[in-house]
């Protein structure tokens, strides 16, 4: 069986080693003719979109009241930072200045979510 084998090797390997080493052929030059998908006139485009002026508005909203929600928790979160020593509750000191980073960062996120989106419809 090990001979069978090794006969085998020594007859494949020789060829696929050409094959795999051989020089590659030109590269096909693409048609324009009919039958083919042109793929340069596909691009995004809001205008295409029947009442988009909707789909603005919804979005404008969830930002203004993700903003909103952000600074509330922000807010509460300073005020536990602040009241928790005063009471000797310093667990809800420290979840206080925890929930004052995330709502900031939060914040930061939902104030430019449109330059983030503007960006990745670039690339």
């Amino acid at each position: 069986m090990i001979s069978t084998l090794t006969a085998w090797l020594a007859v494949r390997l020789p060829a696929d080693v050409q094959n795999l080493l051989a020089a590659p052929g030109p590269t096909p030059t693409p048609s324009n003719g009919p039958g083919g998908f042109d793929w340069g006139r596909v691009h995004p485009d809001g205008s295409a979109i029947p009442k988009s002026g909707i789909f603005y508005t919804i979005m404008n909203a969830v930002m203004w009241l993700g903003g909103v929600a952000a600074f509330c928790g922000l807010v509460a979160g300073a005020i536990a930072f602040g009241v928790g020593p005063i009471f000797g509750a310093h667990i809800v000191s420290d979840r206080g200045k925890s929930m004052m980073w995330r709502n900031g960062l939060v914040a930061i996120i939902v104030g430019s979510a449109t330059a983030i989106i503007a960006g990745l419809l670039v690339l």
